[in-house]
């Protein structure tokens, strides 16, 4: 037993009303199992450190991620899919910009089955030729798309301007003329450089006993490789504000804009998260009440406070007409700015984070999402039982203190006709 579990030890977690045991195999891989009670259903997420940090060709790990659901060595696409769909569950493959996940949804009885189908996934994807080229058929699509709605258009080119040189720089799609040039050797080399079980994070949350599914989790992966890729992430540091223009044709604007943010794992990260809500998170918020109910600039407004590996921004956005574009850019970095904040504000902020955050693990899959997730990202997962209470800490003076340190210079982009 010894040699194959290195760590295993047994925490009370609130969510779900389980314990979390952790695992870590002797490859390095790490297994969190988190037992619930309910109608025998079962959820895991697999997240693989990688994301689009140091892709030779842009968009080969989402290629790459997509083409591990089409078919094994074993397991044709049909016999992928049915395998969890029989059951009435789910199974899925994405890249984001700094893990690849895999996540899916079964019945207790089906887990042994899907265990093996992700077992061959990882270990013996086929990267048809002919499916590779039917994906990035769909990818170059969706690119496209991407130019006609103002929105995506906008975070692209923001993009673009405040990661520039970096990773973040192109959204996980890729770039058309990249996707183009990759070929099925691209995408076998790329999953043999990231596929490291020391950059895997299992997470597994179910109507199960722990003691039953450990020892199909550790046949399953036990045989990953034991390194592989480093993510080295690139910090882009804001030095001066920046305004870029961009026309499209169309009878709206976008105008989107980027201001520095603190480090994910820094103190400041939490009372952050309070200001994001304060300033652009629903109807309570400052950007909606400003630019939408008092300026009637807004067909939508919002602020987001992404968390990443590197270089943290804060995203706020409005939808406008063009007449409106340069007031509404204004009066948006107005209200991100300088407009007052009193600790009703925050309170309120705090309550529908929490409330949010309690809500979002109702089903197993965010449960196994949220833990894997916390991990993979460097937190640890017993962030997930803390997140509330970190956030209820937060104090008025801390959310004003974070706005006075980080919210100076901004990056801005225009979509206008």
């Amino acid at each position: 037993m010894m040699f194959i579990i290195i760590l295993l030890f047994v925490i009370g977690i609130s969510f779900g009303g389980g314990k979390v045991q952790e695992l870590v195999l002797p490859n390095g891989l790490k297994i969190l199992v988190k037992e619930t009670r309910g109608k025998g259903i079962v959820s895991g997420v697999i997240f693989i450190k990688s994301g689009t940090h140091g892709e030779e060709k842009r968009g080969v790990t989402n290629l790459t991620a997509t083409l591990l659901t089409k078919g094994t060595r074993s397991y044709d696409a049909y016999q992928i899919a049915s395998t969890f769909e029989d059951y009435g569950g789910s199974l899925y493959a994405s890249a984001g910009d700094d893990l690849l996940e895999i996540g899916f949804s079964t019945k207790v009885e089906g887990l042994g089955q899907a265990l093996k189908v992700i077992r061959s996934m990882l270990l013996e994807p086929l990267f048809s030729e002919e499916e590779l080229e039917r994906e990035k058929r769909n990818v170059l699509q969706a690119l496209r798309s991407r130019r006609e709605r103002g929105q995506e258009m906008a975070m692209d080119a923001l993009r673009r301007l405040t990661y520039k040189d970096s990773n973040y720089e192109v959204i996980p799609l890729g770039r058309e003329k990249d996707v183009k040039e990759i070929k099925r050797e691209d995408v076998i080399k790329r999953w043999q450089s990231i596929l490291s079980a020391q950059n895997t994070v299992v997470s597994l949350v179910g109507d199960f006993k722990a003691d039953e599914v450990l020892p199909l989790l550790k046949e399953t992966f036990m045989n990953l490789p034991q390194t592989g890729y480093r993510v080295a992430p690139q910090e882009v540091r804001m030095e001066k504000s920046l305004l870029e223009r961009v026309k499209r044709p169309g009878s709206q604007a976008t105008v989107m804009c980027a201001f520095d943010a603190p480090d994910f794992k820094s103190q400041e990260y939490f009372a952050f998260k309070v200001l994001d809500s304060v300033l652009g998170d629903g109807m309570s918020s400052k950007l909606f009440k400003e630019l939408r109910e008092s300026k009637g600039y807004a067909y939508a407004v919002y602020s987001t406070y992404p968390t990443r590996l590197s270089s943290p921004r804060l995203i706020a956005y409005i939808g406008t007409s063009p007449e409106k574009k340069e007031n509404a850019l204004r009066d948006l970095l107005d209200v991100v700015k300088n407009s007052p904040i009193n600790p009703e504000d925050v309170e309120l902020a705090k309550n529908k984070i929490v409330g949010d955050f309690l809500l979002a693990h109702q089903t197993r899959l965010r449960q196994a999402w949220y833990l894997g997730f916390f991990e993979a990202m460097g937190f640890g997962w017993r962030i997930d039982q803390t997140y509330p209470e970190l956030i209820k800490g937060v104090s008025f003076d801390d959310v004003r203190k974070v706005r006075e340190k980080y919210l100076k210079i901004e990056h801005c982009v225009t979509v206008e006709p």
